[in-house]
Order: C-alpha cells, then structure tokens, then sequence
C-alpha cells in the first residue's frame, strides 16, 4: 500500500467538512474490513505490507515490522525468500486474536512519495503463498511504481524486444497463480497513473481483478 504525499493527498472537501486524506479513507476502508472478517472469518490470518522508498512488513500488527531497504529492493530472490520466511513470524495468529494490534499500525502509517510497488507486491504475493491455496492480495496504491524491481518510470527492453519490467510482473504472476494467491489492485483517482496496462499480467494471470475508484467509495468498493 502506498499514497503520495503534499498537496494533492486530500480526497475531498466540503466547505462544512474537514479535509479527507486518500489513506484516511484507505484506512477506514481496511479497518472496516478488518472488523468484518473477524466476526465472519475469525480463523482467517491478515497481514500489511507497505511501500513507499522501501518495503515494511507490518504483517499482523503483533510484531515490530521487518523493513527492507536498499539494494534488497532490486533482488528478485532474496525479496521472495525473506517473503517466504517471516510468514511464521508475521502471519502467525487469525485475526481475533490481532485485530486490534493490527488497526493500531495501520492508523499510524503516514503518506510519502516514492512508490516500491513491485518489491511490496513480491514480497506480499510469497507471504501470501505460505498461506496456501485461496490467499488473496490487495494491492491499494495511487502511484507509478518508481522504486526498486518493477519500476515503471525506466522500462528497458532487452535483446529479444521483451521489457524487463513486464518480465518480472510476469514471473510474480507466474508464482502466485502455481501457488493459488489471487492478486487484485484497486487504484485509487486522483493520483498518478498506475500502468495497469503492465501490471494487468499480474490480476489477469491469477484470476483477480483491478478497481480505479474514488477515495470516498473505497470503503464500499474494497
């Protein structure tokens, strides 16, 4: 999840209301799913990941989040095995027992600029995966992915005439489909182009679906 910062981060206004932030209405989205599925699903596990100029594993709030930096945010194999491995720690309980840990982080997140939206979605697509089959995620973000493996903003082509980047949101979405981890992107308006066009490998491949909506419907949309 990721939402760009400074002047054009509020939703919508009126001249009776206080300014509503995108990830304001992302965060209620969430926390009213949150709360839903802990009275429906109970034994069901919900992690975050977030991404901005790096990847956080905040998983289900009952741990301090793992951070990923650096060059990490290029290497395809150490992203998908660091993935895989905090799943025990990070993903260990069903969400009745980490609901509220997990609200709690996720109104503390706050709104930044980059976007390493293919390290979080790698890294949140092998967390998914250890799961089992019928996992699914969510991919909320409102800008171009720009950091880290599967930028957007640099596409290079190689010698076959095949982009590296699409390469990669291929071989994701490879992964997650041998795996049974749906992928869905929801995209919010108002913010930057996402290039859904490359990224619909990833949805299309594993049987997801993608929504561009309005910051103020999310919460009935997500």
């Amino acid at each position: 999840m990721k939402f760009s910062d400074g002047s054009d981060q509020f939703a919508f206004k009126d001249k009776h209301v206080t300014y509503v932030s995108r990830l304001q209405c992302v965060q209620a989205a969430i926390e009213s799913q949150v709360n839903v599925m802990k009275d429906e699903n109970p034994k069901r596990k919900v992690g975050l990941v977030t991404f901005n100029n790096e990847v956080t594993i905040v998983g289900d709030g009952t741990q301090n989040p793992d951070t990923i930096r650096g060059d990490k945010l290029t290497n395809y194999d150490f992203l998908l095995e660091n993935g895989k491995k905090q799943y025990q720690t990070y993903l260990s309980q069903p969400i009745t027992q980490t609901h509220q840990n997990l609200n709690e982080k996720l109104f503390k997140l706050e709104e930044t600029g980059p976007t390493a939206l293919g390290p979080g979605l790698l890294t949140a697509v092998a967390l998914a995966a250890e799961g089992g089959h019928g996992s699914q995620v969510v991919i909320c973000t409102d800008g171009l992915a720009n950091i880290g493996i599967g930028s957007l903003e640099d596409k290079k082509t190689d010698n076959e005439g095949d982009c590296e980047v699409e390469q990669f949101y291929k071989q994701v979405a490879l992964y997650a489909k041998n795996k049974g981890v749906t992928v869905s992107i929801v995209t919010i308006k108002g913010g930057e182009e996402a290039d859904l066009e490359t990224l619909s490998h990833v949805y299309k491949e594993t049987g997801g679906n993608v929504n561009v909506v309005e910051p103020e419907e999310l919460t009935k949309n997500f």
